[in-house]
């Protein structure tokens, strides 16, 4: 988090807690935020267009339309947050969270979205909110979020975001905050001028759960510089596109009085010009080759900055993938760095999450909660997963089970079972020989 979205609150006194929040807002960077508007808008690929016209004075956009290039950013935050590419083993009391699961709602892709969005950010924060109509847990991510510090603590004591306005047309906020030191955990709105309300009924202004919704993931950078480039890309290339318009050139008549009204032409149109005068069509020098290796150059170098090798239409060989791996080896080296760190992400929004479980429908989950993340995979040449699965069945450490799932991950239980019986032989007789592979499943 910045500095200037942390406030510090002198003790938990309700009152004290009451003028920190009405004194905060006074103090809010709107340009920050109008910034971090920005990195949203580009990795959603929205609005691009506002942001590139705004390059083009005049009429110079009646050409030709704008071009905008945000998915640019969303491609970048998908190649360097590479932990949620495959959904996540979660695992509560040593086994398989299957239960844990069955309360959550798009857990997995709200992860990676929110993965993706905190290292193009710097910060995001996720919170937990139960539907009661489903009976589970959704997640909303909140881009711009202020932090609430007890005084000389490290930790959040509470939270507050913007949900939009009110009747009046006040901007609006929500406020979160837990039990701590005998003090109970408060949740109520208040408005731009300090003003507080109750919320959902909740008269007290009480947290209903005591602990926070809201867990966060916090990188000590942000990628800014990725969005900056996805918008002069954009400028770019609409650049290119109307330095391709006008070379089809501009009409020049010489020798025609500059009273005479003007002369429409067309391919349906007969050119008639005065004795004397004469048409011809002249184009400005361009390169358009060099504009658009320009604009490679700079994606390459935006990149390189992050460990990130991205190809940009470039042809020739397609990169094995044992290329690839060596290619990306700082990216695979940043990856296991953000290992510890979303670690404690999943072990903060499972407690939330449990309690939320607990208070909505009285069920507790175990304490006990561990993450294993997926490897990276790379794309292998047959012949070389070929060998691979082979080394691994002749040596015990797969089975027929884990070499189907290796070719059908999605495939259910039942239907893993149903398929392996079907490929048992229904007779003992000889058979044709078959690869080592097929002979495994069929060995049970």
């Amino acid at each position: 988090m910045k500095y200037y979205d942390m406030v510090t609150i002198p003790d938990l006194g309700s009152k004290a807690v009451f003028e920190s929040i009405k004194n905060a807002e006074d103090i809010v960077l709107k340009e920050e935020y109008k910034r971090r508007q920005m990195g949203l808008d580009f990795y959603y690929n929205r609005d691009i267009e506002d942001y590139v016209k705004d390059y083009f004075p005049g009429t110079s956009l009646s050409q030709i339309p704008p071009l905008p290039l945000g998915k640019i950013v969303s491609r970048f935050s998908r190649a360097r947050m590479m932990l949620y590419k495959a959904p996540a083993k979660r695992f509560v009391g040593g086994e398989l969270a299957e239960e844990y699961l069955t309360y959550t709602y798009h857990l997995n892709s709200s992860s990676r979205i929110a993965s993706e969005l905190a290292w193009l950010l710097g910060t995001i924060h996720i919170k937990s909110v139960w539907n009661e109509r489903k009976q589970k847990i959704e997640y909303h991510i909140l881009p711009n979020v202020r932090e609430y510090y007890y005084e000389g603590e490290m930790e959040p004591y509470g939270y507050s975001y913007e949900r939009g306005k009110n009747a009046k047309g006040d901007r609006e906020f929500v406020f979160w905050s837990e039990a701590r030191d005998g003090e109970p955990g408060m949740h109520f709105l208040y408005d731009i001028n300090g003003r507080i309300y109750p919320i959902n009924g909740n008269s007290e202004m009480v947290n209903p759960y005591q602990l926070n919704p809201i867990s966060r993931i916090m990188f000590p950078y942000d990628a800014m510089d990725v969005t900056m480039a996805a918008l002069h890309s954009s400028i770019a290339f609409t650049e290119v596109m109307l330095a391709t318009r006008y070379q089809m050139g501009s009409p020049v008549i010489t020798g025609i009085d500059q009273e005479v009204p003007n002369l429409k032409w067309g391919v349906d149109r007969l050119i008639s010009l005065p004795e004397g005068s004469s048409m011809s069509f002249v184009a400005p020098p361009s390169n358009i080759n060099q504009m658009i290796a320009g604009i490679k150059e700079l994606l390459n170098v935006t990149g390189q900055n992050h460990a990130l090798s991205i190809r940009w239409g470039e042809q020739g060989q397609i990169p094995s993938g044992q290329a690839l791996k060596i290619l990306n080896m700082e990216n695979l080296e940043s990856r296991e760095s953000d290992i510890p760190m979303f670690q404690d992400f999943e072990e903060e929004r499972y407690m939330i999450d449990r309690r939320l479980i607990e208070v909505h429908t009285g069920r507790v989950l175990d304490e006990s909660f561990a993450v294993d993340f997926s490897e990276s995979d790379y794309p292998e040449e047959w012949p070389v997963q070929k060998d691979r699965l082979q080394f691994m069945l002749d040596n015990g450490l797969m089975d027929k089970k884990e070499l189907y799932r290796e070719f059908n991950p999605d495939i259910t239980d039942e239907e893993l079972e149903q398929r392996l019986e079907e490929l048992e032989p229904e007779v003992e007789e000889p058979q044709a020989p078959t690869s080592p592979l097929v002979s495994a499943l069929q060995r049970g």
